[in-house]
Protein backbone atom coordinates (compact mmCIF):
# COMPACT_ATOMS: atom_id res chain seq x y z
CA UNK A 1 0.00 0.00 0.00
CA UNK A 2 1.17 3.20 -1.06
CA UNK A 3 -0.96 6.17 -0.05
CA UNK A 4 -0.90 9.81 -1.09
CA UNK A 5 -2.45 11.28 1.31
CA UNK A 6 -4.03 10.05 4.86
CA UNK A 7 -7.79 10.74 5.30
CA UNK A 8 -9.26 10.56 9.16
CA UNK A 9 -13.23 10.99 9.55
CA UNK A 10 -14.63 11.50 12.93
CA UNK A 11 -18.23 11.12 13.75
CA UNK A 12 -19.33 14.31 15.48
CA UNK A 13 -22.70 15.16 18.12
CA UNK A 14 -22.91 18.13 16.84
CA UNK A 15 -20.99 20.09 13.63
CA UNK A 16 -21.61 23.46 14.55
CA UNK A 17 -19.83 22.70 17.77
CA UNK A 18 -16.91 20.66 16.44
CA UNK A 19 -16.48 22.97 13.79
CA UNK A 20 -15.89 25.96 16.50
CA UNK A 21 -13.81 23.74 18.71
CA UNK A 22 -11.50 22.72 16.04
CA UNK A 23 -11.59 26.29 13.84
CA UNK A 24 -12.00 28.48 16.76
CA UNK A 25 -10.74 27.08 19.44
CA UNK A 26 -7.28 25.44 17.62
CA UNK A 27 -7.12 27.60 14.70
CA UNK A 28 -7.60 25.20 12.29
CA UNK A 29 -8.98 26.44 8.78
CA UNK A 30 -11.62 24.75 7.32
CA UNK A 31 -10.83 23.65 3.37
CA UNK A 32 -14.52 23.19 2.83
CA UNK A 33 -18.08 22.94 4.40
CA UNK A 34 -20.60 20.75 3.20
CA UNK A 35 -23.84 20.10 4.27
CA UNK A 36 -23.53 17.14 7.49
CA UNK A 37 -19.47 17.58 6.78
CA UNK A 38 -16.59 20.08 7.52
CA UNK A 39 -12.79 19.57 6.04
CA UNK A 40 -9.75 20.77 8.06
CA UNK A 41 -6.11 20.07 5.08
CA UNK A 42 -3.58 19.48 7.72
CA UNK A 43 0.09 18.12 6.53
CA UNK A 44 -0.30 14.60 5.35
CA UNK A 45 -3.86 13.98 6.85
CA UNK A 46 -6.97 15.22 6.06
CA UNK A 47 -8.80 15.56 8.60
CA UNK A 48 -13.10 15.64 7.99
CA UNK A 49 -15.49 16.05 10.62
CA UNK A 50 -19.12 14.62 10.02
CA UNK A 51 -22.65 14.71 11.79
CA UNK A 52 -23.19 11.15 13.56
CA UNK A 53 -26.18 10.75 11.22
CA UNK A 54 -24.70 11.14 8.01
CA UNK A 55 -21.49 9.43 9.19
CA UNK A 56 -23.67 6.33 9.74
CA UNK A 57 -25.15 6.23 6.38
CA UNK A 58 -21.82 6.85 4.94
CA UNK A 59 -19.98 4.14 6.74
CA UNK A 60 -23.10 1.77 6.89
CA UNK A 61 -21.78 1.65 10.44
CA UNK A 62 -24.61 2.98 12.45
CA UNK A 63 -23.16 1.85 15.93
CA UNK A 64 -19.34 3.14 15.06
CA UNK A 65 -20.89 6.46 15.80
CA UNK A 66 -22.65 6.51 19.19
CA UNK A 67 -21.56 8.83 21.91
CA UNK A 68 -20.18 6.27 23.82
CA UNK A 69 -17.58 5.00 20.88
CA UNK A 70 -15.42 7.81 20.79
CA UNK A 71 -15.27 7.97 24.81
CA UNK A 72 -13.84 4.84 25.35
CA UNK A 73 -10.57 5.86 23.50
CA UNK A 74 -10.65 3.30 20.48
CA UNK A 75 -8.73 5.31 18.91
CA UNK A 76 -5.68 8.12 19.53
CA UNK A 77 -4.62 10.94 17.04
CA UNK A 78 -1.31 11.75 17.48
CA UNK A 79 0.51 14.93 16.16
CA UNK A 80 4.22 15.80 16.10
CA UNK A 81 4.57 19.52 17.91
CA UNK A 82 7.60 21.09 17.79
CA UNK A 83 8.06 22.35 21.06
CA UNK A 84 6.83 21.83 24.68
CA UNK A 85 4.91 25.34 24.81
CA UNK A 86 3.72 24.87 21.88
CA UNK A 87 2.19 21.79 23.24
CA UNK A 88 1.32 23.45 26.79
CA UNK A 89 -0.91 26.13 24.60
CA UNK A 90 -2.66 23.88 22.15
CA UNK A 91 -3.49 22.23 25.52
CA UNK A 92 -5.28 25.59 27.17
CA UNK A 93 -6.69 26.48 23.44
CA UNK A 94 -8.54 23.15 23.82
CA UNK A 95 -9.72 23.42 27.48
CA UNK A 96 -10.83 27.12 26.51
CA UNK A 97 -12.68 25.67 23.35
CA UNK A 98 -14.73 23.03 25.23
CA UNK A 99 -11.86 20.19 25.63
CA UNK A 100 -11.20 18.37 27.93
CA UNK A 101 -7.27 17.82 29.27
CA UNK A 102 -7.90 13.34 30.75
CA UNK A 103 -4.09 13.45 31.86
CA UNK A 104 -0.96 16.50 32.77
CA UNK A 105 1.27 17.19 30.24
CA UNK A 106 4.83 15.48 30.82
CA UNK A 107 7.47 13.87 30.24
CA UNK A 108 7.84 10.28 29.25
CA UNK A 109 10.57 8.44 27.65
CA UNK A 110 12.12 11.41 26.46
CA UNK A 111 9.32 13.01 24.79
CA UNK A 112 7.44 15.62 26.49
CA UNK A 113 3.44 14.41 26.05
CA UNK A 114 0.01 15.71 26.62
CA UNK A 115 -3.66 14.68 26.10
CA UNK A 116 -6.51 16.42 25.37
CA UNK A 117 -10.15 15.30 23.93
CA UNK A 118 -12.69 17.37 21.77
CA UNK A 119 -16.25 17.76 22.80
CA UNK A 120 -17.23 14.07 21.09
CA UNK A 121 -14.20 12.35 23.65
CA UNK A 122 -12.14 11.78 20.49
CA UNK A 123 -8.76 11.51 22.55
CA UNK A 124 -5.29 13.66 20.58
CA UNK A 125 -1.82 13.38 21.23
CA UNK A 126 0.69 15.82 21.24
CA UNK A 127 4.51 14.74 21.18
CA UNK A 128 7.61 17.10 21.22
CA UNK A 129 10.79 15.12 21.64
CA UNK A 130 14.20 16.33 20.03
CA UNK A 131 12.94 14.88 16.50
CA UNK A 132 10.04 17.04 16.19
CA UNK A 133 11.72 19.69 17.35
CA UNK A 134 14.73 20.03 14.95
CA UNK A 135 11.90 19.40 12.37
CA UNK A 136 10.38 22.44 13.53
CA UNK A 137 13.20 24.25 13.25
CA UNK A 138 13.69 27.11 11.04
CA UNK A 139 16.52 26.43 7.93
Amino acid sequence: MKPKTVVLSLPVADLERALRFYRDGLGLSAAAEDEGAVLFELPNLSLFLIEREEYATYTDRAGVATPDAAVAGACVISCAIGSRAEVDDILARATAAGGSVPKSAGTYDGSYMGYFTDPDGHLWELVSNPRTQSAAAPE
